[in-house]
C-alpha cells in the first residue's frame, strides 16, 4: 500500500513513530486467553505493518500475554522496523516485580528490547519512585529504551515526569471525540512539556460521532476531502502536535482506512468545526441515581478503596459514562455503561455526598 505515512517525534526522544500506530485490545483476548483467531489476527498486524503502522501497543495483561506472543510473531521478521509500546500491570509494580514482567514480555514478544514501556494503571499502594527505580535499571540493562505511562490523572502525570530522570516520553489516555476531558488538563501539560499522547479508542469503539449534528458535519466533512467519517476523526486527533493516535483493527478494509487517515491535509476551519460540533459537556449526577452493580470490583487491583486515597486528596477523576436509565421503578435515572471503578472508588472517598462527573450517551 502507498498511503503517506505521517511520523511525529516520541516526547523529547530523538525517536519518530507514526502518528496512526496499532491497538491491540482484544487481539489475543481481552483479560484471559482467546487463540480462536490467532491466524487472522496476526494478518491484521502484519497488513498493519505494511501499511505503515509499525508502532504497536499491547500489554502483559491483553489476554493474559497472549497479545504480546501474538505481536512478537507478527514482527519475528522485521523486529528493527516496527516500535514496540507495551504495558506492566498495576500488580507488578514492585522493584522486583517490574523486571520479572519485564522479562515476561520480552519471552512473550520474542524480542531482547521494549521500545517503550509502560505503567498500565497507578497503584497508589506502591511507591511511584520504587516502579521508575526498576523502569531506570532496565534502560541501564538495555532492556528497554523509553519510559511512558497510562491512565495517569495529571497530578500522577506531573509527579512521574518530575521524579524520573530523562522525564517522562509518553503518556496513554483515552481521547476521542465524544471524551475530549484530556483537552482540560492533561493534554496542554504533555504540550509544554514535551510529552506524547497515545490517544486509545481513537474512534470511540467504532461509534464515533454522538449525536446527529456532529454526524451531519462529519459527513459532510468526509464528502468534501473523499475519505470516511472514521479517517477524519483519525485525522482530526493527530493535527494536535502531541497526539498518536492507536486504533485497533481486524479487517482488511478498516486496516486501510486507518493507515490511510494521515494522507491528506486537514483545514484548520474544518478542525475547529469538528471541535465545535463535538463538544460532550459531562454533567453532574448523584450517586443514588445511577444503577450499578458491584460484579468484580474484589478483582480489580487496586481496589476502588485503595484508589480513593489519591481522590480525597484532591486528585481528578476521569467522568464515567451512563445513558438514561429503562428502569421501570424510577429509581434510577441513569446506568452505568463504563466506569464501575472510578464510580465506587467516588463514592467511598466522599460518602455518596458528591455527585459524579458523567458523560452521557
Amino acid at each position: 500500500m502507498d498511503a503517506v505515512v505521517e511520523y511525529k517525534q516520541l516526547g523529547k526522544t530523538d525517536t519518530r513513530v507514526p502518528a496512526i500506530g496499532q491497538g491491540t485490545m482484544g487481539i489475543g483476548g481481552y483479560f484471559t486467553e482467546d487463540s480462536i483467531r490467532d491466524d487472522a489476527y496476526l494478518d491484521a498486524l502484519k497488513l498493519g505493518i505494511e501499511c505503515g503502522m509499525t508502532l504497536i501497543d499491547t500489554a502483559e495483561a491483553y489476554g493474559a500475554g497472549h497479545s504480546e506472543k501474538l505481536v512478537g510473531r507478527a514482527v519475528k521478521d522485521c523486529r528493527k522496523d516496527v516500535f514496540i509500546a507495551t504495558k506492566v500491570s498495576p500488580e507488578h509494580l514492585t522493584c522486583d516485580s517490574v523486571l520479572k514482567s519485564a522479562e515476561g514480555s520480552l519471552s512473550r514478544l520474542q524480542t531482547d528490547y521494549i521500545d517503550l514501556y509502560q505503567i498500565h494503571l497507578p497503584n497508589p499502594t506502591v511507591p511511584l519512585e520504587e516502579t521508575l527505580r526498576a523502569m531506570e535499571k532496565l534502560i541501564i540493562d538495555g532492556k528497554i529504551r523509553y519510559v511512558g505511562v497510562s491512565n495517569f490523572s495529571l497530578k500522577q502525570l506531573k509527579a512521574a515526569n518530575r521524579m524520573f530522570r530523562d522525564g517522562i516520553a509518553s503518556t496513554q489516555i483515552e481521547y476521542n471525540l465524544f471524551d475530549r476531558t484530556a483537552e482540560a488538563d492533561i493534554i496542554p501539560y504533555c504540550e509544554q512539556e514535551g510529552i506524547s499522547i497515545f490517544a486509545y479508542s481513537p474512534l470511540d469503539q467504532g461509534r464515533i460521532s454522538s449525536g446527529s449534528n456532529q454526524t451531519r458535519v462529519m459527513q459532510e466533512i468526509a464528502k468534501k476531502y473523499n475519505k470516511t467519517i472514521a479517517q477524519i476523526a483519525l485525522k482530526w486527533l493527530v493535527s494536535k502536535p502531541s497526539v498518536i493516535a492507536i486504533p485497533k483493527a481486524a479487517s482488511t478494509n478498516h486496516i486501510k482506512e486507518n493507515a490511510s487517515a494521515t494522507d491528506f491535509g486537514l483545514a484548520e476551519e474544518d478542525i475547529e468545526l469538528i471541535s465545535r460540533t463535538s463538544t460532550q459537556p459531562g454533567i453532574s449526577i448523584p450517586t443514588d441515581r445511577i444503577k450499578v452493580d458491584r460484579n468484580g470490583l474484589d478483582k480489580f487491583v487496586p481496589s476502588p478503596g485503595e484508589l480513593a486515597r489519591d481522590i480525597r486528596s484532591g486528585d481528578t477523576l476521569k467522568p464515567i459514562r451512563v445513558v438514561k436509565s429503562k428502569d421501570p421503578s424510577g429509581k434510577y435515572d441513569y446506568d452505568l455503561v463504563e466506569g464501575k471503578v472510578r464510580y465506587w472508588l467516588w463514592i467511598m472517598a466522599h460518602s455518596g455526598k458528591i455527585p459524579i462527573r458523567a458523560l452521557v450517551r
